[in-house]
């Protein structure tokens, strides 16, 4: 009961959204649907539910702490800003498709608009930093935070991406004349880019917020490409809508409510959080894939209400003006200015909101003269008739561009080649890369190194890398492989329980489909099960007589693995062993059968095998995985 004051803000959110609205009648449809002046309504009515978001997280602590109803603002804000890319990637098309010209002023008029917003608002952050809580930077840090190098505003990041979302646009765009060429190639760049920003995790320390690592980089993205298909496709996507919209309309309704719910399911079931973790990225794929699932359905339900209800009222028409600023400058108010201010929930709400309304309201116009007078600096003819100078000022245009297209064409070539080199050999010639593989082994002793499998070892590489192991042990039809390198990191499982290895997380992560994708199927298929599991761990007995010291079971980690939060040893002035460059890190050993402890075995840095050191939810262990071979017959 004590939450019920809070959803007057919903209930005023939904007031200023549909108040002067009209519906259209039965069987008609609106005819301002996706409108420049309907679609910066939206954003506006977006843009405060993405400040109640960032309030709601404050007083849920993201969540775990429930608020009533209201608590459900902790999880809607990639809808919101999957909102902000989808109208942007329409209105991209739809302006190139409609405005003869447009990519002759593109640069000129779409960087100011998102850029000097961003600088200015960046530039009285720095200030504000300065001023008002004496926090000092170096003329190189403040020149970075205030041109957005390193965030000092970390809702920044949405205008970095959709900067080089129309860069991307402008480049291929302008060097490839048929749109269904190059709007292919801008999805595909996009999706590669969320692949990039998937991988790099999170910031490991402080509040420093940099570029592509967090998951809000990435995780409404698909929103943007979604915005250029629907411009592209829009005829017969809207006949289609507009034909059914009878039965979509609660259809999708429906959906996106069960999409929605186990999008935040999966948050807190698997979250993005797990980088020290050897299944974090199984978790964060599952839950990037129910996120997109949701944005797309949600997207899909604003479209088919904005065919029948046309929004209208001067408090969102004007919300919508302001929108940029507004999303940039509410941060400094919900973090920096009242983060630490203790006052009610209720109160929260309406201080930060209207604060943040209030501060945009006097700042807008100033920023919105100086974005104009920007702009108009960068349209200013050169030239006022044809003349000569003129003249060799666009064949020197035109050198330029058709330069411009040369060096696109040998950086595709480049890129092609990149690829091909990273996985070229494991796409295209895994069955002759096995055969040497296999060849090898065949010949091999114990302590010799072979290659088996893929892994990602080093993020600064393109692609995975060949997985090396050490051969430990041969008998007459089977050899024993151990990694020779710690590949990730983990708990032997996540709960702090007494658990036996057959029921341990551990194992289960091992013997995943993830997992066992670093194999190609010709090398799947010689490896041989152990007691149920296709990978494995060594016993402590094996460890034991697999090694002649305990210098020899010192573990060296991946590059890929330290970034990933494995445990790595430092104190190198206790070690002498540790003086020859590398450092070393304690791994995992397999429990014995049926045997539940709170503790597991392993390794310890200094290679000395520790039964019952470390319990079982210890996080970042190094995972050293074990496979048996077939080598029972010489033909493959």
């Amino acid at each position: 009961m004590n939450h019920l004051p809070l959803l007057i803000y919903p209930v005023l959110l939904a007031i200023l959204v549909f108040r002067g609205a009209g519906l259209s009648p039965k069987g008609e449809f609106s005819k301002e649907h996706m409108l420049p002046g309907q679609t910066r309504m939206l954003q506006g009515a977006a843009c405060v539910g993405i400040i109640f978001h960032h309030i709601t997280q404050q007083i849920t602590a993201y969540g775990i702490v429930s608020k009533g109803p209201v608590t459900v603002f902790n999880d809607v804000g990639f809808l919101l800003t999957g909102l902000f890319f989808f109208c942007s990637g329409y209105g991209l098309l739809v302006s190139y498709d409609t405005k003869p010209g447009y990519l002759q002023t593109f640069l000129q008029k779409r960087l100011p608009a998102v850029l000097v917003p961003f600088w200015t608002i960046n530039l009285l952050g720095a200030l504000l930093s300065r001023f008002g809580y004496g926090i000092r930077f170096s003329l190189s840090d403040t020149l970075r935070k205030i041109f957005g190098i390193s965030l000092i505003n970390s809702n920044g990041w949405y205008i970095v991406e959709i900067v080089l979302f129309y860069l991307l646009f402008y480049l291929l765009f302008s060097l490839i004349r048929r749109r269904d060429i190059a709007l292919p190639l801008l999805c595909i760049a996009v999706l590669l880019l969320v692949r990039y920003s998937f991988y790099q995790g999170h910031d490991p320390e402080g509040d420093q917020s940099h570029w592509f690592r967090g998951e809000w980089w990435y995780n409404s993205t698909i929103a943007f490409p979604a915005g250029l298909l629907y411009a592209r496709f829009r005829s017969g996507f809207d006949r289609f809508l507009q034909k059914h919209c009878r039965f979509l309309l609660p259809a999708v309704t429906l959906l996106f409510a069960a999409a929605f719910r186990l999008s935040v399911w999966t948050v807190q079931r698997y979250g993005y959080y797990h980088e020290t973790a050897f299944h974090g990225l199984r978790d964060a794929r599952w839950t990037l894939l129910s996120q997109y699932a949701a944005c797309l359905l949600f997207l899909l339900l604003i479209l088919l209400l904005g065919m029948k209800i046309r929004l209208g009222n001067r408090a969102l028409r004007y919300l919508g003006d302001i929108r940029a600023e507004l999303f940039l400058i509410h941060g400094f108010f919900v973090h920096r200015i009242f983060g630490a201010v203790q006052m009610p929930e209720f109160f929260r709400f309406l201080v930060v909101t209207g604060s943040s309304i209030a501060c945009t309201a006097l700042l807008a116009p100033g920023i919105h003269r100086l974005t104009g007078l920007v702009t108009s600096l960068l349209l200013r003819p050169k030239f006022t008739n044809n003349t000569l100078e003129r003249r060799i000022a666009e064949q020197k245009k035109k050198k330029r561009r058709k330069t411009l297209a040369i060096a696109a064409a040998l950086f595709s070539l480049l890129v092609a080649a990149l690829f091909f080199k990273a996985y070229g050999n494991r796409l295209f010639f895994a069955e002759h890369q096995f055969r040497q593989e296999y060849e090898a082994l065949l010949a091999a002793s114990e302590g010799d190194e072979v290659y088996w499998g893929y892994y990602e070892m080093d993020r600064s590489r393109l692609g995975e890398e060949r997985l090396p192991w050490i051969v430990i042990h041969r008998d007459e039809d089977r050899v024993c492989l151990l990694s020779r390198y710690g590949i990730a990191g983990s708990a032997y499982n996540q709960k702090h329980e007494a658990v036996s290895w057959e029921d341990s997380d551990l194992r289960a992560v091992l013997n995943s489909d993830s997992s066992l994708r670093c194999f190609s199927r010709y090398e799947a298929e010689k490896i041989l099960p152990l007691a149920g599991d296709t990978i494995t761990l060594l016993t402590a007995a094996e460890a034991s007589a697999f090694f002649g010291t305990d210098e020899e079971r010192q573990l060296v980690i991946t590059e890929a693995a330290r970034q990933d939060g494995t445990n790595i040893n430092t104190m190198s002035k206790h070690h002498n062993w540790d003086m020859k460059g590398y450092r070393s890190s304690w791994w995992w050993l397999r429990g014995e059968p049926d045997e539940k402890k709170i503790t597991a075995p392993i390794v310890t840095v200094d290679g000395t095998i520790a039964p019952d050191e470390k319990p079982v939810n210890k996080p970042g262990g190094a995972v050293r995985p074990v496979i048996w071979v077939d080598c029972a017959a010489d033909k493959y």
